[in-house]
């Protein structure tokens, strides 16, 4: 075994893969429940692939055939866990179900089973340097097996593509499930669109070196590292940001089809949260749910969430931001000396990004333009 930059570079990677690997396992909290087992599935395929390559890389043999599985298309195998894992940490009662696992038939079929019954019928050099190593410049004859599997392999990297898309959607309705039940949904949200975009940079550093490979004649072994390297960096990126978002799973609200709240009710019970929000200023608590103010009110989530919704036309996010925003002008009027952070904390938000997208929301321009502008 001769090592060089690179292949240290991977070992470098995967110990720090296993390292989180091994956090995930061991550690304790609510924070690490939601999802954990589909994240850890996710860490451990993308270890297969930087163990494989580098076996390739070494020229190991390690004398099972199927480990050397991206070239049969064991990409097929990301997507639906990316998938799986997005529902289970966004959903509370969202559990994998046997018609789900249809998801893995591709991957099933083209790396477990044909593999094992028509391995002869490859080309050796498909298994030894790629399926694609097939489409270089020398004049050949392909059999149906080894063209299909060099499709196949280009297909693996689409399939995970139509199931990032797909993530964008789960990502899009759990924003709105948060909207509905939390003031603060900008961490767990940031944390699934990056997730996402990683690997979507991942796919679009695939298409790089395939378009290397397959179009130009510049391509060298070096540059399969192109897409290799960012899933070590990965592991890195999840380490920092996984442990420091926390995630709150939300329930598949309906649009309160067979609410029990009555129309006769509606009015005591609005004054009652206006008291509430002008009042006591409820909205000041920085980490203030749906929950906490539904048992102030004395009713359900449910209902209160039914209220805002059709009395305000508003999220519950929307509604307690809109009364902080409201705060916030009072106090840049009343203190020009405050600087917009303090201004942020003051008037309930947690932070000044938070502060300012919801400014610009409700008044259409930043707070700082606002207190020029007064």
């Amino acid at each position: 075994m001769r090592l060089d930059v690179w292949s240290i570079l991977i070992i470098v990677f995967a110990v720090q893969g296993l390292f989180l690997l091994g956090v995930l396992l061991f550690a304790k909290g609510e924070k690490f429940k939601p999802g954990r087992t589909y994240l850890m599935l996710i860490i451990l395929v993308l270890l297969w692939f930087l163990a494989e390559f580098f076996s390739v890389r070494q020229k190991l043999d390690l004398g099972l055939n199927l480990f050397y599985g991206t070239r049969y298309g064991s990409w097929f195998l990301l997507g639906p866990i990316m998938y799986f894992y997005f529902n289970a940490i966004t959903k509370s009662e969202w559990k994998l179900r046997k018609k789900d696992l249809v998801q893995f038939i591709p991957f099933v079929l083209f790396v477990v089973v044909i593999p094992l019954i028509a391995y002869k019928a490859l080309n050796d050099r498909q298994v030894d340097y790629g399926m694609l190593s097939v489409f270089d410049h020398r004049e050949k004859v392909l059999t149906t097996i080894q063209w299909t599997y060099s499709v196949v392999f280009i297909l693996q990297f689409m399939h995970l593509g139509y199931f990032l898309i797909k993530n964008l959607k789960v990502v899009k309705t759990y924003s709105k499930g948060l909207s509905r039940e939390y003031a603060s949904i900008a961490p767990a949200v940031g944390w699934l669109k990056n997730l996402n975009i990683a690997l979507l940079l991942v796919l679009v550093l695939s298409a790089i070196f395939l378009y290397i490979l397959l179009i130009t004649d510049i391509y060298r072994r070096h540059l399969d590292y192109i897409y290799v390297l960012p899933i070590g960096v990965l592991f890195y990126w999840i380490s920092f940001r996984f442990m420091r978002t926390s995630i709150k799973p939300v329930e598949n609200g309906s649009k309160y089809v067979g609410s029990s709240l009555s129309a006769e009710e509606i009015p005591a019970m609005q004054l009652k949260l206006e008291d509430l929000m002008q009042e006591q200023e409820v909205y000041l608590n920085n980490t203030i749910r749906l929950a906490d103010l539904a048992q102030q009110m004395g009713m359900s989530k449910h209902h209160l969430s039914q209220l805002i919704n059709q009395e305000y036309g508003m999220s519950f996010f929307d509604f307690i931001n809109r009364s902080r925003v409201e705060r916030a002008k009072e106090l840049i009027a009343a203190h020009p000396e405050y600087k917009m952070l303090q201004v942020a904390f003051d008037s309930g938000f947690n932070n000044k990004t938070s502060f300012v997208n919801a400014f610009k929301k409700f008044e259409g321009i930043t707070p700082s333009r606002y207190r020029a502008a007064n």
